[in-house]
């Protein structure tokens, strides 16, 4: 019989050498490039899962881009177009498109919270006070652009819109045939903003776009394109992940 018993797992597969430790998950040195903007209203239909609603018409698209320096996922890159959405009357940003730029951060988002994270390659250029960020999927294939350039000093109260916590469609299928799967779940993942190390949160903005450059249908973001521009914010900050909590179990109530 082997001695590999439960109580010697680790917090994450695999149980031997895990992934990732026990909450909270912090990014200490982070920087984000935030932006707003209005969409198509059938768009964000399409990709809202059921039982979620549009908080707002014309419909607002949160984008989140993100430059991981340390912290338990590693340094990476964090790509996210996440539309705004309400699920029993409570505001959300829906996590619908996210890429990432190492394996530890996917398996965090997808095993915690179910986040639809595949690989990708981003790149942050600045020159000056504009700031260039580019994601790729598969390499050289370019499906989103942005473009920022710092102009003043704010706050969080500066925002259009707050930043909701997240909805997350956790969909795992069953090794069986034929069955219904393992996990089928609403996740609600929140986090928390920090002041860096020793210091203060710091905020700027300025003019910025986005734009979807390759319209192909293996990723089709290019459908949820700004109509109209809202807010460019970049914000140099910690972040504090938080464990996620479901909010619905649609196998309990098959």
């Amino acid at each position: 019989m082997g001695n590999l018993t439960k109580d010697k797992f680790g917090f994450s597969a695999p149980v031997w050498s895990p992934m990732f430790p026990e909450a909270p998950w912090l990014m200490p040195r982070t920087e984000l490039l935030v932006m707003f903007y209005e969409a198509e209203k059938e768009a964000v239909l399409n990709i809202l899962p059921d039982e979620c609603e549009l908080l707002t018409d014309p419909p607002i698209v949160t984008v989140i881009l993100k430059k991981a320096i340390n912290g338990h996922g590693g340094p990476h890159y964090g790509n996210y177009i996440v539309p705004q959405c309400k699920f029993q009357g409570k505001p959300y940003i829906y996590d619908h498109f996210l890429l990432i730029t190492n394996d530890v951060a996917m398996v965090m988002g997808r095993e915690l919270w179910g986040d639809p994270k595949k690989l990708c390659y981003t790149n942050w250029y600045w020159e000056g006070n504009e700031l260039l960020v580019t994601t790729e999927r598969p390499k050289e294939l370019n499906i989103l652009t942005a473009h920022f350039r710092i102009e003043k000093q704010c706050g969080m109260e500066d925002l259009p819109c707050p930043l909701y916590p997240s909805i997350a469609l956790k969909y795992i299928p069953s090794s069986e045939e034929n069955a219904k799967p393992d996990v089928h779940k609403y996740i609600e993942g929140p986090l928390e903003f920090l002041p860096l190390p020793g210091g203060k949160l710091e905020m700027w903005t300025g003019t910025g776009s986005i734009w979807m450059p390759s319209p192909t249908e293996v990723l089709p973001i290019y459908k949820l394109a700004p109509v109209k521009m809202l807010g460019a914010f970049f914000i140099k900050c910690g972040i504090k992940v938080l464990p996620g909590k479901v909010i619905k179990n649609f196998n309990e109530e098959e």
